[in-house]
């Protein structure tokens, strides 16, 4: 079986538009918890609030990491009832849906010919960079000193 085959046969399975949304918003919502409880930590740290711990022996849950919660989950609500975000949730599925994925032997053929073209590019500037460095600093310096003599 093909990795289109199986992504096709993966959308058959189950894969629906919901469930896409559903699993977005909570990877998202795992980013985001963590990036607000930095961002509050700095917040708390400037102004001079102490990140008490919330839970005794459990040194990660700190009064910052819970606020950054706090907020996710209050975006996370704003977001699933805003009809706009709902709707471009459900226009962005909808589009995942129809993505084909390359095959592997489609992926390793396009790397080769991006590792060789990037191969082929370098070797060109590094002949042009090399030739401009001769020119400026060897030849034009030379040809000056002779035509001023």
């Amino acid at each position: 079986m093909s990795a289109t085959d199986a992504s096709q046969q993966a959308n058959r399975a189950g894969m629906d538009r919901q469930r896409l949304v559903v699993i977005s918003y909570l990877v998202f919502g795992i980013i985001l918890t963590l990036f607000l409880g930095h961002l509050v930590e700095l917040a708390m740290g400037a102004v001079g609030v102490k990140n008490a711990q919330v839970v005794e022996g459990l040194s990660e849950l700190k009064l910052a990491n819970l606020i950054g919660f706090a907020l996710t989950v209050g975006l996370a609500i704003y977001a699933w009832t805003s009809p706009k975000v709902k709707a471009l949730s459900n226009e962005v599925a909808e589009e995942l849906m129809r993505v084909t994925w390359p095959s592997w032997d489609e992926t390793r053929t396009s790397t080769v010919a991006v590792v060789v073209a990037s191969l082929v590019a370098a070797f060109i500037l590094f002949g042009m960079d090399s030739l401009s460095y001769k020119l400026m600093v060897d030849w034009l310096p030379r040809i000056w000193n002779a035509v001023g003599t």
